[in-house]
């Protein structure tokens, strides 16, 4: 797509809030739009699922999907959950920090970090070359996504390329890193959710009671498609038969129950409801309201 990737998809905006009861207030952060091939998605089967995309915006002859933060304001603590990508691509990605100005921020003011997973496109954002952009923050990441990184032997080629950007944080943010687990909760109102299967020890952010919302971290990279056809999924899952069934599980579970699903490649600004469709069809889309 690029041209900027459509001048930041024709500019919607980098920061708009999203509507969660509980103590956190949430705003979504854009850091722009990764241009992507669809050999990135293998199980995708052209003709079944063209018209689909092209309902949700998505050209799967020239794509880009959105990279997406999300900036959780609480009393005393101003948290955000993953980093973006930086700039390391080109223009159309590293938009974060403008993202975190409009929405009132600067990266000195964050005091938590919580990262789903340490892929590139959502922990190469945490550092400027050798230092950290979030000089007073406190960075968590799960006890089975760091091991997974501290293990590099058993690393397939594909994971093995997003190593640097995990060492790279897990190093630099050494002095104030906080082992995490499931089911706790890390801060006032967030409770820490197991999303394995895209990594090992990927996990997403669950927070509000009566209008729940997931923070769903990579269970969707293409929803467009993923949602109606779960088994379809994407290059750099690091188990995909897990990655597949814990699609299934969320989608499942956000149709039954009513939770939004916020993710970060869900397009701009990031939040959807997942309904059951037609009998066989699996699921479908529902546009939140934000």
């Amino acid at each position: 797509m690029s041209e900027t990737t459509r001048r930041i998809r024709a500019s919607s905006g980098l920061a708009r809030p999203i509507a969660v009861d509980g103590p956190a207030r949430v705003i979504a952060l854009c850091d722009g739009y990764l241009d992507l091939d669809l050999s990135r998605f293998p199980d995708v089967v052209r003709g079944v699922g063209d018209d689909l995309a092209i309902a949700d915006g998505q050209d799967l002859n020239d794509m880009s999907i959105s990279v997406n933060a999300f900036l959780l304001e609480l009393p005393g603590r101003l948290v955000l959950v993953d980093a973006g990508d930086s700039n390391r691509r080109g223009d159309s990605l590293g938009h974060l920090p403008r993202a975190l100005k409009a929405a009132g921020y600067e990266p000195e003011d964050i005091t938590d970090l919580l990262l789903t997973h340490l892929h590139g496109d959502h922990a190469a954002g945490l550092v400027k070359g050798s230092e950290t952009l979030f000089p007073k923050a406190t960075l968590y990441v799960s006890a089975a996504e760091q091991a997974f990184w501290n293990n590099p032997a058993r690393l397939d080629e594909l994971q093995s390329v997003q190593l640097p950007f995990a060492q790279a944080a897990m190093q630099l943010y050494a002095d104030r890193l906080v082992t995490i687990h499931p089911g706790e909760e890390v801060l006032p109102g967030v409770t820490v959710r197991a999303l394995p299967g895209h990594t090992p020890g990927q996990v997403g952010f669950q927070m509000g009671d009566r209008n729940p919302l997931l923070i769903s971290a990579d269970v969707l990279h293409l929803p467009a498609l993923q949602v109606r056809f779960p088994d379809w999924g994407f290059l750099f899952d690091a188990d995909r038969p897990r990655s597949r069934a814990m699609r299934h599980e969320i989608l499942a579970e956000t149709a039954r129950t009513g939770l939004r699903l916020a993710g970060a490649h869900i397009p701009f600004p990031g939040v959807i409801r997942v309904v059951q469709g037609p009998e066989g069809l699996g699921f479908r889309t529902a546009e939140d309201e934000v």
